[in-house]
């Protein structure tokens, strides 16, 4: 899947190769609760999508099959040219063993509401946990590398801090920089600022915006109505398990088709 991009100009993506992601007839399921409903959705290398919706739409739902946390249904969906969590011989399908998930889900990097930092490591120490643990790299590289990103998200001088001693804003930028550090193709944030304080927002929106610039392919879960608008290559509103609309944010945030857009919108930024 070399060469695949999306290069976004204004509301203009234009669009050249494979997916990086493809979803055909998605569907999730939880005892009798349906979370995804025939999801179809393609994401191109370089484009920055935003998903939004209200509470329950599948949203989260849909970036965990993404990144294999949650085991899909029906339908299919690969990730980097791979049909995730399966291989194919000849016609037949076999479930991929944990250990082959593993290695598929370095692909992606994931940034949960909560920041899931381990406690007892100070911030570079969980930087370093991956590359070292994961990808075997060697530890004086792995430092080298995390400091780079530590300072990248604006935190070169908490490195040896802990957890405890950093505020919300600043736990989730270290777990950026700790899902950057597994060096993914695709970075997957779920609700990234839901949990913080409102005046600590902006640092991590700050951050993510970079990311948009440096041409990372991101798929982002938010209720950030602003950052989508500015940010966005094309959002997507669900409600329901469904893919209601999707379009350039100029479209779907200001002149939406949907009626059931149009009123989530408006409550959320009354």
């Amino acid at each position: 899947m070399s060469g695949d991009t999306a290069v976004r100009s204004g509301d203009t993506v234009v669009r050249s190769g494979d997916p990086i992601v493809r979803a055909i007839g998605l569907a999730k399921h939880f005892g009798q609760f349906q979370a995804l409903k025939a999801i179809s959705l393609d994401v191109f290398r370089g484009e920055v999508l935003c998903i939004i919706g209200p509470s329950g739409s599948g949203k989260s739902t849909l970036l965990r099959c993404v990144n294999q946390l949650e085991k899909v249904t029906d339908g299919a969906l690969w990730v980097d040219g791979e049909l995730v969590g399966y291989r194919r011989e000849g016609d037949r399908l076999y479930e991929l063993t944990e250990s082959q998930i593993a290695r598929q889900r370095l692909a992606t990097g994931m940034v949960f509401q909560r920041f899931n930092l381990f406690p007892h490591m100070t911030a570079l120490e969980n930087v370093i946990e991956g590359p070292v643990q994961v990808l075997k790299r060697p530890k004086a590289e792995a430092i080298a590398e995390a400091k780079t990103l530590l300072a990248r998200v604006g935190l070169d001088h908490k490195a040896d801090a802990f957890p405890v001693e950093l505020s919300g804003g600043q736990q989730q930028r270290v777990a950026i920089a700790r899902a950057l550090a597994m060096k993914p193709k695709l970075m997957l944030f779920d609700e990234p600022t839901s949990a913080l304080d409102p005046e600590l927002v902006g640092e991590v929106l700050t951050v993510m915006r970079d990311l948009a610039r440096s041409g990372m392919t991101m798929i982002v879960v938010t209720h950030e109505l602003g950052f989508a608008r500015e940010v966005a290559s094309r959002v997507v509103f669900m409600d329901q398990g469904q893919i209601i609309e999707t379009g350039p944010p100029s479209e779907i945030l200001t002149r939406p088709g949907n009626p059931r857009t149009a009123d989530f919108i408006s409550a959320v930024i009354s």
